[in-house]
């Protein structure tokens, strides 16, 4: 069982690394209001994410997930961990 602020961790690193931005990510904050990630970068992060996990995340709830929370709420479900 991987820890979620494990999970966290790694989600930020992909946010931080696919979505080009730097410094700490709050975790309520919205991504791209915010703290700054452009749309055009939401695709590279979400094919990061499941292929850094091994899952395939749901188009339509990815879209939904505006801060890192849901995030990793999102990749918890996807691998089986409890929030």
């Amino acid at each position: 069982m991987v820890e979620m602020s494990k999970i966290l961790e790694q989600v930020a690193d992909v946010v931080r690394e696919s979505g080009r931005v730097t410094g700490e990510i709050p975790e309520s904050s919205d991504l791209y209001a915010e703290v700054g990630v452009e749309s055009v970068n939401s695709i590279a992060i979400l094919l990061a994410l499941e292929e850094k996990f091994a899952i395939t995340i749901d188009d339509t709830e990815f879209v939904k997930a505006l801060t890192l929370t849901e995030l990793v709420k999102l990749v918890a479900a996807q691998t089986g961990e409890t929030i």
